[in-house]
């Protein structure tokens, strides 16, 4: 394990030397803009100069995000502990450390060059009722036990891409990869490898002297790898495959220790946004992702098949009058899953032959949130801005065979603000934020159900946690020194902590150091 440490640490460090390298390199190309370091990040953090919709993955409208370069390279470690108020298939909290590496480079007056670098290596600590990685994109459908612990987990993601303008069109294309590996050292066992490849191309046309109209185009393709492993021969806890709500697979339950999740997806964007990024933008998107679970250990056995629909969509606007910066938001989302079971006759010899299909759990979500940003324009010496923010979700989930669900409605209010101050050789920069929402509604309706049973009881936490009452503060601070040339050395940190009524605190903090360049 030390030596598989030890690799790690040396790849991801040529990688981060590379980035730097090369970026630097890059930039030899003329900027073309009298800006200092401190000014082009001042301008970058404002989120007055931030498209709307830059959650789409589109990367043609990468060409106008700015029209300098910027890099960052830190290094840095974190910590969490929810306690209670988490979801349990994820864990109590998570701590660990970090490199992380970004790129905005101008290699010329049309092109535009962009990636990221990241790798961290932690503990998601105490993770009950789900021996499966990336739980968020995969449930209901996890391997489980009753035990549980902690977990080790070493990520490496990366991304880069390009957009070129010719003439009144423009270009893009980038590709997003992330590893994952995660394991536990005592039994239960688990032991998942996780590829997830992801990739988008895009293109826009300029609609009059102040608009762009784009069409992006996405891809995705996942796997993961898990094993459970027991080396107490005593004792081996049972092996379940969950369908939601609390159900499982019975029939395969007890030995099968090992799967296979094979997914793909697709999707696209339609955007209208301005170029210079004062105006009127919206944007509408769909993305499709579908997964099949396998059981390994018996010629690959397909046990469920899932499908997620979801619709997403964005519309805004951002202007400026007497030196100040101001804008307003309002995105909503659609999402649909469904999960089809495969049932299976009676074996021959190691062949299962499927004799039908079953609908099993479907959820849908549904969520909006209106938000605002007003603030000075941030090409002046201090920055400040404010963002309130309004949100909700809506979550309906049900097994309908078995007559069990789950549905939470949520409210959710926050206000976030931040300052920045640059003088000659210093930047210094502070956010604040508060966020409260009163006790969601819902209702748990678990016909049949074992109320002494620990998934049971994992899933009534798991409500109690998603509809509790909540108030939650954070700060950041940031300082910045300029070196030599147009290079500096930062170090920053954050704070903070969630109170729910019910579920209890949930602190967490982190700090990095870095370079700007």
């Amino acid at each position: 394990m030390l030596k598989t440490k030890r690799k790690s640490g040396v790849r991801m460090l040529c990688l981060v030397l590379l980035l730097g390298g090369v970026s630097e390199s890059l930039r030899a190309e003329p900027v073309g803009d009298s800006l200092t370091l401190f000014q082009r990040e001042m301008l970058r953090a404002s989120p007055a100069e931030q498209r709307p919709a830059a959650g789409f993955m589109n990367p043609a409208a990468e060409a106008f995000r700015q029209s300098f370069s910027l890099s960052e390279l830190a290094v840095g470690y974190a910590d969490s502990r929810r306690g209670e108020a988490a979801l349990a298939q994820e864990g109590t909290g998570a701590n660990g450390f970090g490199f992380e590496a970004c790129s905005f480079i101008r290699t010329s007056e049309r092109g535009r060059a962009f990636g990221t670098a990241g790798y961290t290596y932690g503990t998601r600590r105490d993770v009950r009722w789900s021996e499966t990685s990336d739980f968020a994109l995969l449930y209901p459908y996890v391997t489980a036990d009753s035990v549980g612990g902690s977990l080790t987990a070493e990520c490496y993601r990366f991304s880069g891409g390009y957009a070129h303008t010719t003439g009144t069109w423009t270009w893009g294309a980038v590709l997003d990869y992330r590893a994952l590996l995660e394991y536990r050292e005592v039994d239960p066992r688990p032991r998942n490898v996780v590829s997830d490849l992801q990739g988008s191309v895009a293109a826009a046309r300029r609609v009059g002297n102040e608009y762009a109209l784009s069409l992006a185009a996405r891809g995705r393709k996942y796997g993961q790898r898990g094993d459970v492993a027991f080396y107490n021969e005593m004792y081996q806890a049972a092996i379940y495959h969950m369908t939601g709500l609390g159900m499982d697979y019975v029939r395969f339950a007890g030995v099968q220790t090992g799967s296979y999740y094979a997914g793909w997806g697709a999707g696209g964007t339609v955007e209208l946004f301005p170029t210079a990024k004062q105006g009127f933008s919206a944007a509408v998107g769909y993305d499709y992702f579908t997964f099949r679970k396998e059981i390994t250990g018996l010629n690959n056995l397909p046990l469920v098949t899932v499908a997620d629909h979801a619709v997403r969509g964005v519309a805004g606007y951002r202007g400026r009058s007497a030196g100040l910066a101001w804008g307003v938001t309002a995105r909503g989302e659609l999402r649909r899953r469904s999960g089809t079971e495969h049932i299976f006759g009676d074996p021959v010899g190691n062949v299962y032959p499927e004799i039908t299909t079953s609908e099993g759990y479907a959820s849908q979500v549904v969520g909006g949130t209106v938000s605002g940003v007003v603030g000075n324009v941030p090409t002046a010496p201090l920055v400040w801005w404010v963002e309130p923010e309004f949100s909700y979700v809506d979550f309906r989930s049900e097994y309908a065979s078995a007559g069990r669900r789950m549905d939470v409605l949520r409210w959710q209010t926050t206000v976030r603000g931040g300052v920045m101050r640059r003088w000659e050789r210093w930047l210094v920069r502070a956010e604040a934020g508060i966020t409260c929402s009163a006790r969601g509604n819902g209702r748990l309706e678990l016909p049949g159900a074992d109320f002494s049973s620990s998934r049971i009881g994992t899933l009534e936490a798991n409500y109690r946690y998603l509809t509790d009452a909540m108030t939650g503060v954070w700060l950041s601070a940031r300082v910045e020194r300029r070196l030599s040339g147009e290079r500096s050395v930062f170090v920053r940190g954050g704070w903070g902590e969630e109170w729910y009524r019910a579920s209890g605190a949930a602190p967490r903090w982190s700090a990095a150091v870095g370079f700007a360049f």
